[in-house]
């Protein structure tokens, strides 16, 4: 069996071990190690939340054959910096980073998830869709046929992603936005809470409203 160790100490941190606990394969095939602080220390009171141990951080943790790592960071620039991290302590072997999926989660056979990715609960997920890397997608999100969601994607609960929609790496998606088909969001773009994408969003560009205007 595996033991599973959540790199973050912070709130997200904490949903992730309860995630963790209600994800396909815990119990049988991992359980749940510990905790590991990045590379900024939090209050004090933050620690005191935590359920299990924080074993050490990114830079001093002593990687054993049977860990496997989930970046539970909410923000994918630090999420990416922790990562990157703990590769290069193993020149990127040697060590395993898990996709939790819910058990609630329905993903189409035919479609393609990252590494170290976080599916919180009942997402579903249709025909054909590829998912990056250490993408995060929270509760109640929809994922229609076709559609492309780059690395590093941050997806908050009740999204309603329509078929062939492409998001891009380190894009931020708000709760409750809602993508016709075929609409674009660039990289490092920003789609605020509620917005209906109709179109494109270019990289970098900060979108809200209905339909979604630049601001």
């Amino acid at each position: 069996m595996k033991h599973l160790v959540i790199i973050g100490v912070g709130g997200f941190a904490r949903e992730v071990y309860w995630h963790a606990q209600n994800s396909i394969g815990y119990g049988k095939k991992f359980d749940i190690k510990g905790f590991l602080d990045g590379d900024v220390k939090l209050p004090e009171e933050e620690y005191r939340k935590l359920r299990l141990p924080v074993l050490g951080d990114v830079n001093n943790y002593q990687i054993e054959s049977d860990d496997v790592f989930v970046c539970a960071i909410g923000s994918s620039k630090i999420r990416e910096k922790l990562v990157s991290t703990m590769k290069s302590r193993t020149q990127g072997g040697g060590i395993s980073f898990a996709s939790l999926v819910n058990k609630t989660v329905s993903i189409c056979p035919n479609s393609v998830l990252g590494e170290g990715c976080i599916l919180c609960q009942d997402i579903r997920v249709s025909d054909h869709v590829s998912i990056g890397d250490f993408t995060v997608i929270n509760t109640g999100t929809t994922i229609g046929h076709d559609a492309h969601i780059g690395s590093y994607v941050d997806i908050m609960g009740s999204v309603k992603i329509t078929g062939n929609v492409k998001i891009g790496d380190h894009a931020y998606v708000g709760t409750g936005v809602i993508f016709v088909p075929h609409a674009k969001v660039g990289k490092q773009a920003f789609v605020g809470a509620g917005s209906v994408v109709l179109k494109k969003v270019n990289a970098g560009a900060k979108v809200f409203g209905n339909p979604a205007l630049e601001i």
